[in-house]
């Protein structure tokens, strides 16, 4: 027994000196923290324990944590930040920095000091991370995430070579725009974006599904006479929730209102109880509907919404 207990003293003594010695040879400032992890991102020592394990390990994890944040923090704050971690070989963070100080990245702050990441290959590693919530996603790892101050916040899947933008969809009126990569919301022969219904709902939008769906054909009827609609099996959500789906075929193109074009649309509609969110795809080229229509599913099938009443919730209510 005293032997153990001596080699378990022995044990601790190892790590604190190691750790000291790594907090002497760690960055000093923020600038020099992001600039080692940019580095290090590119580095051929690094690049796969950051593109294969790093990222992935993160992403997964701090999407829901930034999800519980945004639902739980009083007045979210939803100004862009950027934060590195100096993660150690036990991968506990040794040191964080980060250049602007907000209510979210201080409720991610309290999971990500006590994270344990994947073991790096060389220590100190630097995890550079960019938050950016209005404007165009720095990092297409990070799934997408649309905010409603207060009430909620959801986030969708994003399909491999597909990329989401916030600003060219809210400068068309909707929410979030997703593409093929490279292209844009304008002039991508296909395109997916997300609005909302909230203005047919009174105390609670339970049921406020079926008028969305109701009012959507009625008028893109008026606008193509000759319309038709397809019903079409719903698709479970993430959340596991579900998305009522239409199909409809001769509509007008929104993005050409003084075109003659026609175009077919697959519509979600995703009822909760504070909104009613509606995903569609537009396309003008039908070569690509099946792959199209393949993403579309994924968008809406990696859909989850998150507010104070959200079981599991990464980070608790603190309203």
């Amino acid at each position: 027994m005293a032997r153990t207990i001596r080699s378990l003293i022995l044990v601790g003594l190892c790590l604190l000196l190691t750790r000291l010695a790594l907090a002497d040879d760690v960055a000093t400032s923020f600038k020099d923290a992001a600039a080692r992890g940019d580095a290090q991102e590119r580095a051929s020592s690094t690049s796969v324990y950051f593109a294969k394990v790093l990222m992935p390990y993160y992403g997964q994890k701090y999407a829901s944590v930034l999800q519980s944040c945004f639902a739980t923090v009083p007045k979210p704050d939803s100004r862009r930040f950027s934060f590195v971690a100096a993660i150690g070989p036990d991968g506990k963070i040794i040191k964080m920095y980060n250049d602007q100080e907000t209510n979210i990245f201080l409720c991610m702050r309290r999971s990500l000091e006590k994270e344990v990441f994947p073991h790096p290959p060389v220590f100190p590693y630097y995890l550079h991370i960019e938050m950016n919530f209005s404007g165009e996603s720095p990092s297409q790892d990070v799934p997408p995430l649309v905010v409603e101050p207060n009430k909620y916040s959801y986030t969708f899947g994003v399909p491999k070579a597909w990329e989401y933008n916030f600003d060219q969809a809210q400068a068309r009126g909707a929410l979030l725009a997703f593409f093929p990569s490279g292209g844009n919301f304008n002039e991508s022969k296909n395109v997916i974006y997300v609005g909302e219904f909230d203005n047919l709902c009174g105390a609670s939008c339970k049921g406020a599904a079926s008028q969305a769906i109701a009012n959507t054909i009625r008028d893109s009827k008026e606008v193509s006479p000759a319309l038709q609609v397809s019903v079409e099996r719903p698709l479970k959500t993430k959340d596991g929730g579900q998305a009522l789906i239409r199909i409809l075929t001769g509509t007008k193109d929104p993005r050409q209102e003084n075109s003659g074009l026609r175009d077919k649309e697959a519509l979600a509609f995703i009822e909760h109880d504070e909104t009613v969110i509606v995903v569609v795809l537009t396309a003008r080229d039908m070569k690509n509907w099946d792959q199209d229509y393949a993403a579309f599913q994924e968008i809406v099938s990696g859909h989850k919404f998150f507010n104070c009443s959200t079981p599991g919730l990464a980070v608790p209510c603190s309203q």
